[in-house]
Formats: C-alpha cells, sequence, structure tokens
C-alpha cells in the first residue's frame, strides 16, 4: 500500500468521524411517537426565512460539505488509480 493511499484512507476516515458527528448531533424532526401520529406544523414566516442564520443551518451546510467530500472520497478509494 503506497504511502498517498494511506494518507487518503487516514483522511477518509476523519471525514467519517466528522460527518457522523454532525449527523448525530442534528436536531431529529417528527422522530418522536407524538410527530408520527400527529402531523405539526408550527413553521411560521420567522421560523423558516429566518434559519439561515441560525447554528442550525451553519451545522446544516457543514453536514451537505462533508457529505459531498465523502462521496467524492470514496468515489477516489474505489477507483483504485495506483494510489
Amino acid at each position: 500500500m503506497s504511502p498517498l493511499r494511506i494518507m487518503v484512507t487516514v483522511i477518509f476516515f476523519v471525514i467519517c468521524a466528522v460527518l457522523l458527528y454532525l449527523v448525530f448531533l442534528g436536531k431529529g424532526e417528527g422522530a418522536d411517537l407524538s410527530g408520527a401520529i400527529v402531523a405539526r406544523n408550527n413553521d411560521t414566516y420567522f421560523s423558516t426565512h429566518g434559519k439561515k442564520h441560525t447554528k442550525e443551518a451553519l451545522r446544516e451546510k457543514a453536514t451537505f460539505a462533508f457529505l459531498f467530500i465523502f462521496i467524492a472520497f470514496s468515489i477516489i478509494l474505489n477507483m483504485g488509480w495506483g494510489l
């Protein structure tokens, strides 16, 4: 195994750990029993449009960024390319 492949694999595991942390940190929406029985929709104008500046929005954007990085590293590691 080449040193480059080892380095890419270690980076891949770090990305996996960060992605798992971000996913588990997120708020589960409708995961409880009452959310499954009663469709609650408490969204107001300010709760939907003012969300882009909150910590939740930043965490959500970071999750999507790490998701795309994870997919790219998965493809790179599976293609082989002599790494």
